[in-house]
């Protein structure tokens, strides 16, 4: 019955997310992002602790005000509490914004409106990419597909399924400090840097995951290949292993193994290619078949104990 009830949450908070009409659909992490800001412009710099108490001060209350509503819900009635995890996780999730966006830049794309397409990129990535061709426009949007289809759409859904909606509430407040602050052009400072620390750490698995599903759902050699590629190379970029197995999933990019020479070990040749406005709907679908992989295999699952 857990499973089934798991599955279920799931379903409705994606068929909300999807469905529900204009005025229901409000945005509570708009509230967490300008307290954010008011955190950052009240607090100014500061050392290391508090840095910590500036990401603890932002995602407590929300966290805490979701574990007391359910707490206070299922003591009521459990239909309650049901319809409320449903309400929660489908704010959590960010797939039919992602979806939309992805194709109103791929249209434009499509009918060479570069300025249009740059307008839907920044509401898809919050940056500006007045500069980038048509084929800088598609690799930007394919990269935030693939980075946002963990945070935004596996991640909540892992936490959900592990500990709750409180921690896909807190995943969610995580991913959105780590965008809001630690921009590198910013400032966020010490902020920045407790905000990183805690969405690397909410993403941890989920990142891992989600690679592993692109390369299941597109070409796993290549994902594999360039996802192992990036796990090596030094980088500050967390989610630099995840776009890079995306993108060897997609066959944008190209990792291949060299041989030996002397006492040198072996290498590996990166290859990019160019992507195109096509890709971006490429990228949307293989983001469709890791959803649909999960949600299958959690079926199989359910059938599976009900027929043993």
């Amino acid at each position: 019955m857990v499973v089934l009830e798991l599955l279920v949450v799931i379903l409705l908070a994606l068929a909300l997310d999807r469905f529900a009409p204009p005025p229901l659909r409000v945005d509570p992490l708009d509230w967490c992002r300008r307290w954010a800001q008011t955190v950052e412009q009240k607090l100014g710099g500061g050392n290391r602790g508090h840095g910590i108490g500036a990401v603890v001060l932002v995602v407590l209350p929300p966290v805490l005000l979701v574990l007391l509503l359910r707490f206070v819900l299922s003591e009521l009635a459990p239909v309650l509490r049901f319809v409320f995890d449903v309400v929660v996780l489908s704010w959590c999730i960010d797939l039919y914004r992602l979806v939309d966006r992805a194709q109103a830049v791929f249209d434009a794309l499509k009918a060479e409106d570069l300025p249009v397409a740059n307008e839907h990129l920044r509401l898809l990535t919050g940056a500006d990419a007045a500069e980038l061709n048509e084929s800088g426009l598609a690799r930007a949007t394919i990269a935030a597909l693939i980075a946002k289809g963990s945070s935004a759409v596996i991640a909540p859904i892992f936490w959900f399924i592990l500990l709750g909606p409180a921690f896909a509430v807190l995943q969610r407040l995580a991913a959105l400090l780590g965008e809001q602050w630690c921009q590198p052009n910013e400032g966020g400072g010490e902020y920045g840097r407790a905000a990183g620390r805690l969405d690397q750490v909410m993403a941890w698995v989920p990142v891992r995951i989600t690679a592993v599903s692109y390369a299941v759902m597109g070409n796993f050699e290549d994902a594999l290949r360039c996802w192992r590629y990036h796990m090596r190379a030094p980088t500050d970029d967390a989610t630099a292993p995840l776009l890079a197995a995306g993108l060897g999933a997609l066959q944008l990019l190209a990792c291949e193994d060299l041989p030996q020479t002397g006492g040198q070990g072996a290498g590996m040749a990166v290859t990019a290619a160019v992507p195109q406005a096509d890709h971006v709907q490429r990228t949307v679908a293989l983001l469709w078949r890791v959803l649909l992989f999960w949600l299958g295999l959690a079926l199989l699952v359910l059938i599976g104990g009900a027929l043993g």
